[in-house]
């Protein structure tokens, strides 16, 4: 498993001072209120400030002090350490522990690695490739037979799989 669970991305750098505009990539966006260290690019930085808008997280770190230095980490992915994640409701997964894991079909078929997770709303859309093929679908519950993220497996019933994924020509 990863030592880093990514909480969002750069999007860019705000204002004069280095503020930096953060698209969320968690559930709760109030725990940036309550972080003291964050990492981008596995280098710490102490967590200055916060605020939010409906969509967005601004914040400001140490040593980030201009728009170029914050320019600079545009697309790049806040992180924090594992032990500062929050804990989970059974059946639920960090994005992070999900990408990698290996696909599979209550038939032995191997589907492929998740290669991202993409946050829509209703359900999470999971990309998956075998390196020729790549498919995407929601991951619903109705599909699932087991998730287990310490042995990388994701096994889903292949009826359900069949109805919804969708196939990149």
């Amino acid at each position: 498993m990863n030592e880093f669970i990514t909480i969002g991305q750069i999007v860019r750098g705000v204002g004069i001072r280095g503020e930096l505009k953060v698209k969320p990539l968690t559930d709760d966006v109030n725990r940036y209120k309550k972080l003291k260290v964050v990492y981008v690019k596995s280098t710490p930085y102490r967590m200055l400030s916060c605020r939010f808008d409906e969509t967005f997280v601004y914040i400001k770190l140490s040593g980030i002090d201009d728009r170029t230095q914050a320019d600079a980490l545009r697309d790049c992915y806040i992180e924090i350490d594992r032990v500062n994640a929050v804990d989970l409701e059974e059946g639920t997964y960090f994005i992070a522990d999900i990408v990698g894991c290996k696909v599979f079909t209550d038939d032995s078929t191997e589907i492929g690695k998740v290669i991202e997770v993409n946050q829509f709303g209703a359900a999470d859309v999971f990309t998956v490739s075998d390196g020729q093929k790549t498919v995407r679908f929601p991951f619903l519950k109705k599909m699932i037979v087991k998730v287990d993220v310490e042995a990388g497996i994701i096994v889903l019933k292949a009826d359900v799989f069949a109805e919804v994924s969708v196939y990149e020509d």
